[in-house]
């Protein structure tokens, strides 16, 4: 079974890998040469530059009348003269150097089949297709060039299908093992008219058991290839194709099933197409002068008449009712026909993708015609490589409106097992990364914690010792302040206990003070006689703010009076006298009394007297 154009999952085998490895390599290696396409029709020529998958330039000219019939060069001069304008629009300086080009040669000098071709004994699968090819085409066989895909056809028995399915899906049509994907042989009467053309081996050579092969063959008479080729051969090129344009319509239309309908100026070819390969072709002339009710006519019969062969191939599988109908070419002159036609049929009409990267402004109708694009007829994606020598720009043929077609159970679960087992893993490394970011967090968050906790310590001993300073200086300073009341309230007691003894004191009594502690004063009086003293003593024991008043000695002393200081003996012309003087030592003690209690001034007098 097959499940479209691109096939399904590539099957788990080292020669499948081996052979996809090389197709993506070709791939790979293709966007780094430029690929020029001419386009040799009756009435244009158009050429078209790419290089990868991005179209660089094109541009076309209308061909004088007779200059090209039935795709076939006749005024060799006039072509050149026309195209070498049209190369100029599309390169930087007018010139190829060497390019490689590939022809694309419309109109009914190409005819394209599709064959079941079946391999005698002692016969090769070269001659078995030359056969087949020659009987089939209506070209004789040393007129033709002959380019084909083959696969080999596995018949087997219905009760077999389910053990060998795996081993059909391995098969790579028309290729061996090196993944070459296309199979040319030349059938020339003489080697030096191949101009520009290879001779590539047939390296796939059946064995003489009768088993049939798949073939899509492609055939051009050769006096067309060889007048195009030398002509264009004279622009200094080299050859890199021939374009077989049905097989690139039929995978860009990536459809199941489908009829596309290729109008170019003087063809009209149907194609009907099943799985992504063209299974049904018809080609017939038309006359430009047409009328409507003509094209509609032309159409309808044409659509009736390829459907019902591909229904007679497969009578299996017909064709059924959910076809598209792609229109392609030169649609101006049909378009409004080939709608009326449809209204009889039952098929809807869809619009031809567009390539995915061109440019928005180059339908994609115009650059799968007319490209020089060489497509094997391999069903899995795979074994879609180019031919030798042409580096063909590659597309994805599957627009958004163009849905790939359901995958088969058992690739779908494959898929899902992959996206399960990547999102259980993408899910385990996301959790661990989440515990490793936690851990280091959580790290740093104790860390952080400690420090702020060592910082408070230092904190609370500092304050502890501030406030240990505070408190002892707080002691020293009431100390202080205490000493001072003490050193004030001496002073002022001192103050007062020497102003009352002065002026209590009489005039011929002498007064020196002593010693004061404050409280207790000691006071050494000298008085000329007895009674003056005592009356002295009497007033320091009468006034209040003196406790008590000790006489420590009371006494007379003389006292020597000279003239000068020397001694009294010492001195001459004078005598000695000697007196008399009442010393006493007293000690007060003063009270602490209130400010109102002290003795102003008149009571103090009045004490006094």
């Amino acid at each position: 079974h097959d499940n479209g154009p691109f096939g399904q999952l590539g099957p788990n085998s080292a020669q499948t890998v081996r052979r996809g490895a090389s197709a993506v390599g070709r791939t790979v290696s293709a966007p780094f040469g430029a690929l020029l396409t001419v386009t040799v029709a009756d009435g244009f020529v158009r050429v078209l530059t790419a290089r990868g998958n991005r179209v660089r330039a094109w541009a076309e000219s209308d061909l004088p009348q007779g200059v090209v019939q039935h795709g076939l060069i006749v005024d060799e001069q006039t072509f050149i003269e026309v195209l070498s304008g049209v190369i100029k629009e599309v390169t930087k300086n007018g010139k190829l150097n060497g390019q490689k080009i590939a022809v694309a040669i419309t109109g009914r000098n190409m005819v394209q089949r599709r064959l079941t071709v079946y391999v005698d004994d002692g016969q090769t699968l070269v001659d078995a297709i030359v056969d087949a090819s020659s009987d089939s085409m209506s070209i004789r066989t040393e007129e033709m060039q002959i380019e084909w895909d083959a696969e080999e056809l596995d018949l087997i028995e219905e009760e077999e299908f389910e053990d060998s399915d795996d081993e059909d899906e391995d098969e790579e049509f028309g290729s061996d093992e090196t993944g070459e994907g296309t199979e040319a042989e030349k059938l020339e009467a003489q080697a030096p008219e191949e101009l520009g053309l290879e001779n590539l081996s047939v390296s796939m050579e059946a064995e003489p058991d009768g088993d049939p092969y798949d073939v899509y063959a492609l055939a051009l008479h050769k006096h067309v290839i060889r007048r195009n080729l030398r002509t264009v051969s004279e622009l200094s090129t080299g050859f890199a194709g021939v374009q077989p344009k049905i097989l690139a319509l039929a995978a860009a239309v990536n459809s199941q099933a489908a009829v596309i309908l290729d109008i170019e100026e003087n063809t009209l070819i149907t194609a009907v197409v099943s799985n992504g390969l063209p299974e049904v072709i018809r080609e017939v002339g038309i006359d430009q002068n047409m009328s409507t009710h003509n094209w509609e006519t032309l159409v309808s019969t044409q659509i009736s008449q390829a459907t019902a062969f591909y229904d007679s191939i497969f009578p299996e599988e017909p064709l059924g009712e959910d076809v598209e109908v792609f229109l392609t070419g030169q649609i101006e002159q049909a378009k409004h026909a080939v709608d009326k036609a449809l209204e009889s049929l039952p098929y809807v009409l869809s619009k031809m993708p567009r390539t995915l990267r061109a440019p928005e402004d180059f339908p994609f109708e115009k650059y799968a015609a007319n490209v020089g694009m060489v497509l094997v007829s391999g069903k899995r994606f795979w074994q879609r490589a180019p031919v030798h020598l042409l580096p063909t720009p590659k597309f994805d043929f599957r627009p958004k409106q163009y849905r790939p077609r359901p995958l088969p159970v058992g690739a779908v679960l494959k898929i899902a097992a992959v996206l399960i087992l990547s999102f259980g893993v993408f899910t385990s490394y996301e959790i661990y990364t989440d515990q490793v970011s936690s851990a280091d967090f959580a790290k740093r968050n104790v860390e952080m914690l400690q420090l702020q906790s060592d910082q408070r310590g230092l904190q609370l001993v500092e304050t502890r010792n501030a406030r240990v300073q505070l408190e002892a200086a707080k002691a020293k300073t009431e100390r202080l302040i205490a000493a001072n009341e003490v050193l004030v309230d001496q002073d002022n007691g001192f103050g007062d206990t020497v102003s009352i003894i002065s002026k209590l004191a009489p005039s011929d009594v002498t007064v020196t003070l002593v010693d004061d502690d404050g409280r207790i004063v000691a006071v050494s009086a000298v008085s000329g006689d007895y009674p003056e003293m005592l009356a002295f003593i009497r007033l320091l024991e009468d006034v209040p703010q003196f406790e008590h008043v000790q006489v420590l000695s009371l006494g007379r002393e003389a006292a020597v009076s000279a003239s000068d200081g020397s001694e009294p003996a010492e001195q001459a012309g004078g005598g000695v006298v000697l007196e008399s003087e009442v010393d006493a030592s007293l000690v007060i003690t003063r009270i602490k009394i209130d400010d109102s209690q002290l003795l102003v001034g008149e009571e103090l007098a009045a004490v006094t007297d």
